[in-house]
């Protein structure tokens, strides 16, 4: 498809007819102009090389004319005659050579060939010449009727030559032709009559010949009188005045009168003087008629170049100020579309996203300020575009500060929601710990455990809501809490805390108090999704290790994983934090992990493990982490004496520490001693040790302390192992919803009960998942003795000495500090561990099942 034309091509289509109409019309005008010009050249020219020589051969033929009538026949010829015969000759050769010349310059000419053919009639001149000195021609009449004939031959051509004449003088030519006319008439009469008067008698045919020449003489001057032109207008009056002209009527009228009998009336040498003045006045008359003739051809023609050149200017500039001006109207309505555009593009490339960034961050934007009315524009219909835009424009900041507006009061909404939320689930811990302090049945005492731990879970979603709506969860610390205590803080938030290994990290220095609640909540929602997007049956590891700008943490899991693409999407929206949308309300982990990240300058980076799972990077920069006050990180104050909670009704610390403190100084008087508590910008270390395989203890209990604080810095042990009884629903944060989750295998049996007190415990060893002839989920046995689950302290049990601190922290002895009801025999627990009955694996089997076809599925569907 091709690409639309600009409106400079439209606007040239639109000027081009009338620029090419007024360029045509100027085209005309300049030739007529040019045409006339050289019209007026042609006439100059033609004449000064034709009209001139052939007006001087009419005037010599006249007088060659009169010469031979005045001569006698059979005589010899006369001096006068004979030199203007020679004269005539000269004219005659010199008309030669100018049609010579001019027929070569003008090919095309057909002047030099109607002036040939007088010449050809010229050749008959010297015949005649012959005939009259011999006296053949006889009467003499016949010697001037046959010069009249080659006369009227030369002044044919000039009459034709008036047609080269300029429109404007044809009638000024046409009188001095007429004027000139008189002459050649004239000439006949004197020729007539002095033949006549040398033979002193008139014949009737003589007598008809003069009257017929006084006739035309007569015609010609009327027309002469009617059409000469105002130069010739003085000569012709004061011609018709002179007393010869006068006489020369008087004579013409007596022999018009005569009856030829005898000699004429006339007297010879007043006729022949009167006759030779009017011929020479009428001659020179003509020629200065000429003359000033080709003075005005000459003016004429410097007045048409000057009008031409007038003409040619004009419509030349006609043109350029045509094209100046079409192209200037045309930039400056592209100009004006331009100065649109450039409105358009910045709205939307800059301004736009510009107040939504700080409608983002909560800046106060004052639509009318933010959209400005548009420059004016010289265009009607252009400034009509800029209103429409300006209205458009004006709509469009209004839409986004309306929208703003909302989605901030949506996000207030789901702050107070929040914040009541954690205010009453403060307040359902608070009630749960004083249910636990007052329980000793081990059923209840078990429900009230995972009761606490699904609450301390709807604790950290309603922390959810409170970081996107961009506010910061009540839970503070004030103090330095080392990155291990941290991760197992974030691991006892986890449901299934048990398949989490978080082995030994000696070198992990401090964290900033003020980062420890987003990171223990950022590494929970690392933890939850690894756990939930991975077989059941599978460990997920915690490693922590120093790098060059920070601490780097690694959450690894075993599941299915992710394709690369889904990876880079989830990349780039980690380094760079989308803006919610409410679309993708799906993916809120996804989003809580962003901010989160971003809020204190944290990567967070995923990546395929070697064992087809997912692998999340957490760098943890140099700024967040304080410098340890001695080779190990510092556990920290007192919990008890640190806990705090805010107006909104949260805790600065994990309440179940608090509680798990004072469960541990009320339990026993023989258990074994606590943990150092961690201080309270840091996340406790968990109840017994390990959250898991690699922490070395069993999960505590999630809750928040009461108002009076704990009492002791030890750690709590739970009484009842918290590994559910039974599938559990889980509730992800679903940003992982590419991969096929793991169907849930079937619930452990019950623990077995404990060994008596006479039996010897040995020290516990992380142990590593049963290796089966088919897949089972872990029994009560592994669980515990992975996840290092006891119960109460229990008084046959000694306590723990220093010798048996490992880094810092006491070593638990399996079922040590285990409530009586809750120990369970090893023979019972390997009977229940080896004991599977077909139900249990039959959902074993179709939990496979149903993971292959929903990976198949998936696997189809890309």
């Amino acid at each position: 498809m091709s690409s639309p034309r600009p409106i400079r091509t439209k606007l040239l289509r639109i000027l081009v007819l009338p620029l090419v109409s007024m360029v045509a019309l100027w085209g005309v005008i300049a030739y007529s102009s040019v045409q006339e010009i050289a019209d007026i050249s042609r006439t100059q020219d033609r004449w000064q090389a034709i009209g001139a020589p052939v007006l001087q051969l009419v005037y010599e033929l006249q007088r060659e004319r009169l010469a031979s009538a005045q001569a006698r026949r059979g005589t010899a010829v006369d001096r006068t005659l004979a030199q203007q015969r020679q004269l005539t000759d000269d004219r005659v050769e010199r008309l030669r050579e100018v049609i010579g010349s001019v027929g070569q310059q003008n090919q095309d000419d057909d002047t030099p060939t109607q002036v040939r053919t007088l010449l050809s009639a010229m050749d008959s001149l010297q015949t005649l010449r012959q005939a009259a000195d011999r006296g053949t021609l006889s009467p003499p009449l016949r010697i001037t009727e046959a010069y009249n004939r080659l006369i009227d031959d030369a002044n044919r051509q000039l009459n034709e030559g008036d047609a080269l004449s300029s429109v404007s003088s044809y009638r000024a030519v046409r009188g001095m032709t007429a004027y000139s006319a008189t002459a050649e008439y004239l000439g006949r009469e004197n020729a007539i009559l002095t033949s006549t008067l040398v033979r002193r008698s008139m014949s009737p045919t003589d007598r008809a010949a003069f009257v017929a020449a006084m006739t035309g003489r007569r015609i010609a001057m009327a027309n002469a009188g009617r059409d000469v032109g105002p130069d010739l207008r003085d000569q012709y009056e004061n011609l018709v005045a002179s007393i010869p002209y006068k006489r020369l009527v008087e004579v013409e009228d007596r022999l018009f009168n005569w009856d030829t009998n005898g000699s004429p009336p006339v007297e010879a040498d007043l006729w022949k003087s009167d006759a030779d003045i009017l011929s020479r006045t009428i001659v020179r008359d003509t020629q200065n008629e000429l003359f000033w003739s080709e003075e005005a051809r000459q003016a004429d023609k410097v007045a048409a170049y000057w009008r031409i050149g007038l003409i040619l200017g004009i419509g030349l500039l006609a043109v350029i100020a045509s094209i100046l001006l079409s192209y200037r109207f045309g930039l400056s309505l592209i100009n004006e579309l331009k100065r649109v555009q450039r409105s358009a593009a910045e709205l939307a490339e800059r301004r736009l996203p510009r107040l939504v960034e700080r409608l983002r961050k909560g800046d106060d934007v004052d639509p009318a300020t933010e959209a400005p009315e548009l420059e004016s524009a010289g265009t009607a219909e252009v400034e009509r575009v800029v209103e429409a835009f300006s209205a458009v424009q004006r709509t469009a900041v209004e839409a986004a500060v309306d929208q703003a507006r909302l989605r901030k009061g949506v996000g207030q909404v789901f702050l107070n929601l929040a914040w009541r939320n954690q205010a009453l689930l403060h307040r359902q811990l608070t009630l749960l710990d004083i249910m636990e302090r007052r329980v000793e049945e081990p059923g209840i005492l078990e429900d009230l455990f995972r009761l606490d731990h699904l609450t301390t879970r709807m604790r950290r979603h309603a922390e959810n809501l409170v970081i996107l709506s961009d506010s910061t969860p009540a839970r503070r610390w004030r103090d330095p809490v080392s990155v291990f205590d941290v991760v197992r803080s974030a691991v006892l938030e986890v449901e299934e805390y048990t398949r989490v290994v978080v082995p030994p990290m000696p070198q992990a220095p401090p964290l900033l108090g003020v980062a420890v609640a987003d990171v223990i909540h950022l590494i929970a929602e690392l933890v939850e999704n690894a756990c939930v997007f991975s077989p059941p049956d599978t460990t997920v590891y915690v490693r922590g290790m120093t790098a060059a700008n920070g601490f780097a943490l690694e959450v690894e899991d075993r599941g299915l994983g992710l394709s690369q693409a889904i990876l880079d999407d989830l990349n780039a929206k980690l380094a760079d934090p989308p803006e919610f949308d409410l679309v993708e309300s799906d993916r809120l982990g996804l989003f809580v992990v962003a901010r989160l990240a971003s809020r204190h300058g944290i990567k967070v980076s995923l990546r395929r493990s070697p064992y087809d799972g997912t692998t999340a990077i957490v760098l943890l920069p140099t700024t967040l982490l304080a410098t340890p006050d001695g080779q190990k990180g510092a556990a920290g104050p007192d919990l008890t004496d640190t806990a705090t909670w805010d107006a909104t009704g949260s805790t600065d610390v994990p309440a179940t520490v608090a509680r798990q403190v004072r469960a541990l100084t009320t339990s026993s008087p023989s258990a074994p001693r606590a943990l150092s508590a961690p201080d309270a910008s840091g996340a406790p270390a968990p109840a017994n040790g390990n959250g898991g395989p690699g922490v070395n203890g069993a999960p505590p209990r999630n809750g928040a302390p009461d108002e009076a604080g704990a009492s002791s810095g030890g750690h709590v042990i739970p009484e009842v192992p918290v590994q559910p009884t039974g599938p559990t629903r889980r509730t992800p944060s679903d940003w992982f919803l590419a991969v096929p989750r793991p169907t849930p295998g079937p619930a452990p049996a019950p623990a077995p009960p404990a060994p008596s007190s006479a039996q010897p415990v040995q020290p516990v060893q992380p142990v590593q998942p049963p290796v089966t002839a088919s897949p089972a989920a872990p029994g009560p046995a592994s669980s515990a003795s992975s996840a290092g689950v006891t119960g109460r302290p229990n008084p046959s049990f000694r306590p723990s000495t220093e010798e048996d601190d490992v880094d810092g922290l006491p070593v638990r002895v399996r079922q040590a500090n285990m409530a009586p009801q809750l120990r369970r025999s090893r023979a019972a627990e390997r009977r229940e561990i080896s004991t599977r009955s077909p139900e249990e694996l039959f959902t074993i089997m179709s939990s496979m099942q149903r993971g292959w076809q929903q990976g198949r599925g998936e696997a189809e569907q890309k």
